[in-house]
């Protein structure tokens, strides 16, 4: 029995789309046109409630400054050099008051940077 070309791309071609089934986004996946938060930040927020500041670094930086939570954008702008869009984590050390990570919060997002999600 001889198979012609056409018929046997035909079967490579049909038997492949099969392969190809399960490739793709899922049906139940978003489509917001945004892009994906990186899973590791630009720059790392600690608030210290012990002594009531916020430690700012980079986040291949080993240490970081240690400055006014109130100051905490302008540090990351003017000093830091971190674009606007860039992702920051939020970190904790002692008991800090969850209003005052909220506003640390707030302040970063209206100045155009994305929290990297996860627990602080």
């Amino acid at each position: 029995m001889q198979v012609s070309r056409f018929g046997a791309w035909a079967a490579v071609i049909f038997l492949g789309s099969f392969g190809l089934a399960g490739c793709g986004p899922s049906a139940n996946t978003s489509a917001s046109g945004s892009a994906p938060i990186a899973a590791r930040p630009e720059v790392v927020i600690t608030l210290d409630g012990a002594r009531h500041t916020c430690v700012v670094a980079l986040y291949n930086e080993a240490q970081g400054s240690a400055v006014a939570c109130t100051d905490v954008v302008p540090f990351v702008r003017d000093e830091l050099r971190v674009p606007s869009g860039s992702v920051y984590d939020l970190r904790t050390v002692a008991n800090v008051d969850e209003a005052e990570v909220k506003r640390v919060g707030a302040s970063l997002n209206a100045a155009g940077y994305r929290f990297v999600g996860g627990p602080h």
